[in-house]
């Protein structure tokens, strides 16, 4: 097998980067979390324009039964819907869930928001709610990404539901219904590109994508794979080769990571600080760390004094790789990012909360692994220009 395949077929492996046709893009659905609740409020409410009756709302309660794991069950029934709800009892100041189902026996608060995390909402008042009145209580978190280090303060005990479960699981209801899909054309379509949305995340292989596989292969020297007989059997000895070459290939990918994450901490902690500190005036870093988690963790965080607080936020963030990717593509915390046709994530970003900015740095990761001289002082003068202009 060719020794650059991984890399020669990886381009061509996925679906096309250029999305088909989905209604939440086109309205610039989905960003938000108000917007996924108003969607699953609507799936939610049995007498909706859906026409799926409760088809929906028994899903949901499954999927919810089958999160709370050694629990009694949920039962299945009539359930109110309710939105935006001040879930606070006791006098105690506004905290709104997103959405409350309740029913005669039970009462389910859910907190939807794009990653598994309670965003500082109190899990212990939300628990409280769902109990008042003697019923059975549920807090569950709706969610597009599910990351358990996210899920603190109580949260780790709350059931979890991935958006894209639960459009799986509405599909596969409807798919095969024939006189449901003739009946509500315009709400199967809703359906379908709401899977697409949060499970498929892009449209259906085209022939010109299936071309450049094709291409790939011959430019990796392995189209002769085509004449094999059988074809099945070739088939799987090529995913077989495939897979052994990229599971390596992710290892040592992590491992870079990882390197690089070292140095470039050693280097912050070090030559930067110093820099910073002397431009800025002694103590003016007040502290290097990378405590993060999950998709966060090549984020190195660094503290500054600052006479503004950004909410007990890490002043200023350097971070590559999936941090780097996420942070600019798929995060709706930055709003001020790189378009995605200049980013270059073999470069270091560097990122603002308090301002919610991504910006590209020159430095590469590249240079990071190599060594950066102590002297080197692109990310100080990156760093006081983000600062300067902010």
């Amino acid at each position: 097998m060719s020794d650059d395949l991984v890399t020669g077929l990886l381009p061509v492996l996925g679906r096309s980067l250029k999305l088909g046709f989905n209604v939440f893009d086109v309205m610039h659905h989905g960003l938000h979390e108000k917007q996924i609740s108003n969607v699953f409020r609507w799936l939610l409410d049995t007498e909706q324009t859906h026409d799926l009756g409760d088809r929906f709302l028994r899903i949901f309660i499954d999927e919810l039964n089958l999160a709370l794991v050694g629990s009694e069950p949920l039962p299945h029934g009539s359930y109110l819907v309710r939105q935006e709800v001040n879930i606070a009892v006791g006098g105690a100041g506004a905290d709104i869930a997103d959405l409350v189902l309740e029913s005669e026996d039970a009462v389910v608060v859910i907190e939807n928001y794009f990653t598994s995390d309670g965003h500082g909402h109190s899990y212990s008042g939300y628990l409280a709610f769902s109990v008042r009145d003697g019923k059975r209580g549920v807090v569950a978190l709706l969610c597009r990404d599910e990351d358990a280090s996210l899920q603190t303060l109580g949260w780790e005990d709350a059931a979890v539901l991935p958006y894209g479960r639960l459009a799986e699981r509405l599909l596969e209801h409807v798919v095969g219904d024939r006189a449901y899909q003739r009946k509500n054309p315009d709400a199967y379509a809703f359906i379908e590109q709401l899977h697409r949305k949060f499970v498929r995340g892009r449209g259906r292989v085209g022939d010109q994508e299936v071309l450049n596989f094709v291409v790939a292969m011959c430019d990796t020297g392995e189209i002769g794979r085509y004449q094999e007989q059988p074809q099945d059997v070739a088939a799987k000895r090529f995913a077989d080769d495939l897979a052994v070459q990229a599971k390596e290939r992710f290892g040592e990918g992590r491992d870079l990571l990882q390197r690089a994450k070292g140095r470039l901490i050693a280097f912050s902690e070090g030559p930067l600080k110093r820099q910073l500190n002397a431009t800025r005036g002694e103590g003016f870093v007040l502290g290097v760390n990378a405590r993060l988690a999950g998709i966060y963790q090549w984020t190195i965080n660094i503290d500054v004094k600052e006479e503004s607080n950004d909410f007990g936020q890490p002043r200023l963030q350097l971070k590559f790789g999936p941090s780097a990717w996420h942070a600019n593509e798929r995060d709706p915390s930055w709003t001020r990012t790189v378009d995605s046709s200049q980013a270059d994530y073999s470069r270091l970003f560097l990122t603002r909360p308090g301002v919610k900015e991504v910006r590209q740095s020159t430095v590469s990761i590249y240079d990071v692994l190599e060594g950066l001289e102590p002297a080197d002082p692109r990310l100080h003068d990156e760093i006081i220009g983000l600062l300067s202009e902010n």
